[in-house]
């Protein structure tokens, strides 16, 4: 049958021009409207503002004290672990002397690096999610989820090795997305941009190995059309074979029904069913070789510094001998289910109510196609997180620090097709989740271990800053938790600064060498804090070897702490001052040399006789 001749009294159709064209693939590949869009970008954008702005007027905790002192000896011309005692991986001392020398000693200078650096990954959210899910919007509402929950974590659990791993994480993730043309797949990474990426997943794994993870994750991803392809091909040639051995000859019918090879995708460009083996092959191998080489550059950078310096060895006892045995400690009778379980169900349900709501309408609306692939990829990552967190065993909330991003967007996701399914039904559906995002933000928070709420933190520092922030008492207070009392080691820090002569060193017996920093008085010793000292499994060695410093740099005081009790670090219920019972050469050093002075809270302080 002939086909029906064209109508001769219809209009003839002009034909599109190309810029025609490309402006309706635009459009059609753009992101729908949406009510309230421009509203919630606004807000967005303002909570960022806002958070960043609080983590500006963070001081230090514990933590933070350590690094600032290893990072001070660094500027000094040390290296970690030989002259400055720690046990975290060596990037966030990096970081730390950074922000010292571009800021000075002041708390706020990491503060700035820190906010600097959320900032760089609120910017990056954007594009991230729109090369991923195929809307900007969605990286706006992710970046103040993911300020929001580190925000919360208030001084204590902010400014550590996963907090900067994060930024690094969503960087890299980024780099390795490139943009597509409008309406058309993304072309595949450049090799420069997998080597770039993978730099930035070894930087984050210098914080905290677990990140470098991340990379292998990338990696698979990227690998996973061609090995797909591949498994097809060994599936149609095992069928092949098969029905080549059947009775008579006749081939089978999954053979029979294998569909041809070497077909081609619009546009003219070969699918992968028309590339070779070899070709395939090499497909999936790439991504992880490059992203490997990127890897292993600041890895392999770092172990030349420390041998260049002659301390390649103290990393090694310190990373690889002293380390695994503290993280050992948080395995005493748990098994490997019971804190998987507690691992994965503190990230869902124990920090954010707006990340797991937002979870919750992910799996509930499920992901488009278009958006899968990235789902996957942002899910593989945060599982890699995950294993770290469970390998560790002790559950701190910073841990988390460097997986919220990544949840961030994945519920970010969750809440924006939320979003556009109630505003489709009506003003009452689109307030009531907004009703369910304000009741989950209030019933669960990030904010642990200090005494009041985030909100009252704020209004405070808030209240304080736009007094001035001169009133110590306050900021000593937002500063404390547990047995950290800001306005003590500020007390010992000016008591040795009016007793001690400037140069001359000073010995802290426990947890806190921020007063040190404070003090501005050196050292006596590497070992910043006791905790080597204190555990059974470096004990003896430690202990000669703080009796070789304290001989070699006789300190002009001492300073001995009580109530600074920490199970899941030393492996024991007994502080610094009940420790020196157990520890006769250095209770006979102070007995003999020098003499009580003064206590201040928890702190005894002796000076020479």
């Amino acid at each position: 049958m002939r086909d029906a001749a064209p109508d001769a009294t219809a209009a003839p159709c002009p034909r599109a021009t190309s810029s025609d064209e490309a402006a309706s693939e635009r459009l059609a590949a753009a992101p729908p409207r949406v009510a309230g869009a421009r509203a919630i970008a606004a807000i967005s954008i303002g909570a960022i503002a806002f958070l960043l702005l609080q983590i500006l007027t963070y001081g230090y905790g514990r933590d933070q004290g350590i690094y600032a002192m290893v990072a001070r000896a660094v500027l000094d011309g040390g290296m970690p672990y030989r002259d400055a005692f720690d046990f975290k991986p060596p990037g966030i001392f990096l970081l730390y002397a950074l922000a010292r020398a571009l800021f000075g000693p002041a708390q706020w200078g990491i503060r700035v690096l820190e906010v600097l650096g959320l900032a760089g990954m609120c910017l990056a959210m954007p594009p991230l999610a729109e090369r991923a899910f195929g809307d900007r919007r969605v990286g706006i509402v992710a970046a103040a989820l993911a300020v929001l929950v580190h925000a919360q974590l208030d001084f204590w659990h902010t400014a550590q090795p996963e907090s900067f791993g994060g930024v690094l994480t969503v960087l890299a993730l980024l780099v390795a997305t490139p943009r597509g043309r409008d309406g058309a797949p993304p072309p595949a990474p450049r090799g420069a941009a997998l080597v770039v990426s993978g730099a930035l997943f070894g930087a984050a794994g210098l914080l905290k190995p677990p990140l470098a993870g991340g990379g292998v994750v990338l990696a698979v991803a990227l690998a996973a059309p061609a090995l797909a392809e591949l498994a097809r091909r060994g599936a149609a040639r095992f069928a092949r074979a098969r029905g080549a051995a059947a009775p008579g000859g006749e081939p089978s019918r999954a053979a029979a029904t294998t569909p041809a090879l070497g077909v081609a995708t619009p546009g003219g460009e070969p699918s992968r069913a028309a590339a070779t083996t070899p070709a395939l092959a090499w497909a999936a191998l790439r991504p992880g070789l490059l992203v490997a080489l990127g890897g292993a550059l600041p890895v392999l950078a770092c172990v030349a510094w420390f041998a260049a310096e002659g301390a390649l060895g103290d990393l090694w006892r310190v990373l690889f001998v002293f380390t695994p045995h503290y993280t050992a400690l948080g395995w005493r009778g748990v098994s490997v289910l019971e804190a998987a379980w507690h691992g994965v169900t503190s990230w869902l349900i124990a920090y954010s109510g707006p990340l797991a709501l937002g979870l919750l309408c992910l799996v509930a609306l499920r992901p488009a196609r278009r958006e899968r692939a990235g789902v996957a990829l942002l899910a593989g990552v945060v599982a890699m997180h995950l294993v770290g967190v469970v390998m560790q065993a002790k559950f701190f909330p910073y841990h988390y620090g460097a997986t919220w991003p990544l949840t961030a967007l994945l519920a970010a996701l969750g809440l924006w097709k939320a979003w556009q399914r109630c505003v489709r039904r009506g003003a009452k559906a689109a307030a009531a989740l907004v009703a369910a995002l304000v009741v989950s933000a209030f019933a669960r928070s990030a904010t642990k271990d200090v005494g009041d709420d985030y909100l009252d933190r704020c209004a405070e520092r808030v209240a304080l800053f736009a007094a001035g922030a001169r009133d110590l008492d306050r900021l000593d207070r937002l500063a404390s938790v547990a047995d950290v009392n800001a306005a003590a080691n500020r007390a010992v820090a000016a008591w040795l600064r009016e007793r001690v002569a400037p140069g001359r060193p000073v010995f802290v017996w426990g947890f806190e060498p921020v007063i040190y920093d404070l003090a501005d008085r050196p050292p006596a010793t590497a070992y910043l804090y006791n905790v080597p000292q204190r555990a059974a499994w470096a004990r003896e060695e430690a202990r000669e070897a703080l009796m070789r410093d304290l001989a070699a740099s006789p300190p002009a005081a001492i300073v001995v702490e009580r109530h600074d009790v920490f199970p899941s670090v030393t492996g024991d219920a007994i502080d610094s001052r009940d420790t020196l019972v157990g520890f006769p050469a250095l209770a006979g050093l102070i007995e003999a040399r020098y003499e009580r002075a003064a206590v201040i809270e928890d702190f005894e302080i002796y000076l020479e006789r």
